[in-house]
C-alpha cells in the first residue's frame, strides 16, 4: 500500500466499500442462486462443496468486478447499454435452471441415489465441474450494469487519487467490496447447507419439500428481475427495499427449515414406542 493511501479518509472509504459489498451479497438474486446451487450439490451428496458454494460464487463475482474496475481505470471505457440486457438474460436463465433442477427433485419419487439435475444443469456441470461452477456463475451474474456500476465507481475514485496510488486504490476498494460480499454469501451458503443436510437426514419427504421451496424462491426472483426491467414503479421499490428483500429471504428460508425440522422431530418422537 502506498503512503498516499495510508490515511483515515481512504481507509474509511475502504470500510464503506466493504459494507456496500456486504449489502450487495444480500441481493435477492445472490440469495436465490447460492441457496439453489447449495441444494443441488447436496442432492448429489457433494456435502463439502455445498458448503463452499456461497464463497465460490462471491469470489467469481467480486473478481470480475475488480478486473472490470482495473480495465475501466486503465482505458476510461464507458459501459455499453447492451451489457445490462445480457446480464439480465444470463441471470434469469440460470435462475430458471436452478428452479427446474430443484422442482425435478421435489416431484421425483426416487427413494435413494443421486437425483438428476435435468439436461441443462447437467450440461453446465459437465462443462464447468462441480467446484468451479459457482465461481463461473458469479462471473456471469457480474455482467450487468448493477455490478459493473460498482466497478466504474471504484475506477473513478482511483482516477481522482492521482497516478501514485490510483491503480492501487482501485484494487483495494474492489477487494474490500469483494470481502464484504464473500462474507455475506459464504455465511448464507453455510447456513443453508447446515439446514438442508439436517432436513435430509430426518426424512426424504422433508428433502423434497426443501427443494420445492428453493425452486419457488428462484422462480420468484427471476420474475422480480423481469418486473424490475419492465415496470418503473417496481424498479423504484426494488432499489429502495432490495437489501431487505434479501435479508427477508434468508430469514424466511431459515424459518421454513427450522419449522420443518421441528415438525419432523415432533412426528418422530410421537411415533417412537
Amino acid at each position: 500500500m502506498t503512503p498516499d493511501l495510508l490515511n483515515a479518509g481512504f481507509l474509511t472509504t475502504c470500510g464503506l466499500a466493504g459494507l456496500l459489498g456486504f449489502r450487495h451479497g444480500f441481493d435477492a438474486d445472490h440469495i436465490a442462486v447460492v441457496d439453489g446451487m447449495t441444494r443441488a450439490r447436496q442432492l448429489h451428496h457433494s456435502y463439502w462443496t455445498a458448503r463452499l458454494v456461497g464463497l465460490q460464487f462471491a469470489a467469481g463475482h467480486s473478481l470480475t468486478i475488480m478486473l472490470a474496475a482495473l480495465l475501466l481505470f486503465g482505458q476510461g471505457a464507458a459501459l455499453p447499454d447492451w451489457l445490462d440486457g445480457l446480464g439480465i438474460v444470463i441471470s434469469v436463465v440460470l435462475l430458471l435452471v436452478i428452479a427446474g433442477s430443484n422442482l425435478a427433485h421435489a416431484m421425483s419419487r426416487a427413494q435413494d441415489g443421486a437425483r438428476p439435475l435435468g439436461p441443462m444443469a447437467a450440461l453446465l456441470f459437465r462443462i464447468t465441474g462441480r467446484e468451479l461452477h459457482p465461481a463461473l456463475v458469479g462471473v456471469a451474474f457480474a455482467l450487468s450494469l448493477d455490478s459493473l456500476a460498482q466497478a466504474a465507481l471504484f475506477a473513478t475514485h482511483g482516477s481522482s487519487s492521482g497516478d501514485a496510488g490510483g491503480i492501487a486504490a482501485v484494487a483495494l476498494l474492489a477487494a474490500a467490496f469483494g470481502a464484504g460480499m464473500m462474507l455475506a454469501d459464504a455465511g448464507n451458503g453455510l447456513l443453508l447447507a447446515w439446514f438442508a443436510q439436517r432436513s435430509d437426514q430426518l426424512a426424504r419427504q422433508a428433502s423434497r419439500f426443501s427443494s420445492a421451496f428453493i425452486a419457488v424462491v428462484a422462480l420468484a426472483t427471476a420474475v422480480a428481475i423481469f418486473l424490475r426491467q419492465s415496470q418503473a414503479g417496481f424498479e423504484a421499490a426494488w432499489e429502495h427495499a432490495g437489501v431487505w428483500t434479501g435479508v427477508g429471504l434468508v430469514l424466511l428460508t431459515s424459518a421454513v427449515y427450522a419449522v420443518r425440522l421441528w415438525l419432523q422431530r415432533t412426528r418422530g418422537a410421537a411415533a417412537a414406542p
